[in-house]
């Protein structure tokens, strides 16, 4: 089973000492199994350079470079579409957009924000922090 792990997620391993559980999790996935999505890696990328720390920017690129990077493709701008026209009217775009990859590539969402993405049907959502 592939996971796409959130921007929740993504911070939470960036944190000083992430979450015990969280670590421990993630040395039970095989690396090919672990994805994040172009949006949240624009968002852990706009947050560092906001921060202006050099160290925090470095410590992104690695973390982004550890796992792969599902795009925005056709099938998910497809399946976003449905989403904001039917369940999502009012989310945020963001959200919508990643629970579209998730979706669109059959991938369990890995989040800490459970309850933000609980309004999209067939979405299978995990919390590692727990």
């Amino acid at each position: 089973m592939a996971y796409l792990l959130d921007t929740s997620t993504l911070l939470e391993v960036l944190r000083s000492v992430p979450s015990r559980s969280l670590v421990r999790r993630l040395t039970t996935v095989s690396t090919r199994e672990r994805w994040t999505s172009v949006i949240s890696v624009s968002q852990i990328l706009i947050a560092a350079r906001a921060a202006h720390n050099p160290k925090l920017m470095q410590d992104v690129v690695r973390l982004v470079s550890a796992v792969k990077v599902a795009p925005f493709d056709l099938i998910a701008a497809q399946t976003f579409a449905k989403l904001r026209a039917t369940v999502a009217t009012d989310a945020d775009t963001d959200d919508v957009m990643i629970a579209a990859i998730a979706l669109a590539n059959d991938f369990t969402l890995v989040t800490r924000r459970t309850q933000v993405f609980q309004r999209y049907p067939h979405l299978r959502l995990e919390d590692w922090t727990v």
